[in-house]
């Protein structure tokens, strides 16, 4: 009896520490940025830096998961080795080597729209996707 208690309570513990263990990158500060722009002024680049916390070669691909900027602003996005036009769902890094950073930025032009605007990104190590970080970036046009 003791045995079966002691199998139903370290299996669970196991188990943490197994998705624990598959953490391979970490936010390089804070996983937020906060930005406030004048109106008819431009956010050139709005950066947050991920880093490979391994000894190998990892890759990372993310999601745009909410996304509320308003539709009147041009906006594009950089990840680590590539930019694009807008905020698209999704896409993956370049390969980060070890103890390599790297980083998910956007850029607004709203013009002269006032407003205000979310767009999160799940990131993620491919082989290990139930390990995320959520990348956070709101932009308030006054």
């Amino acid at each position: 009896m003791k045995i079966f208690l002691l199998t139903i309570f370290l299996l669970p513990c196991s188990w943490l520490l197994i998705a624990q263990s598959a953490a391979t990158f970490v936010v390089v500060g804070e996983d937020t940025n906060r930005e406030v722009v004048a109106e008819g002024g431009r956010l050139d680049i709005s950066k947050i830096k991920v880093e490979n916390i391994t000894k190998r070669t990892i890759y990372l691909a993310w999601e745009t998961v909410y996304n509320s900027f308003p539709k009147a602003w041009d906006c594009s996005m950089c990840q680590h080795g590539d930019c694009q036009i807008g905020i698209p769902k999704g896409s993956e890094f370049k390969a980060l080597r070890a103890d390599q950073q790297g980083f998910i930025a956007i850029h607004v032009m709203p013009g002269s729209y006032s407003g205000k605007g979310i767009v999160k990104f799940k990131i993620y190590d491919r082989e290990y996707p139930e390990h995320f970080e959520t990348l956070t970036f709101e932009v308030e046009v006054q």
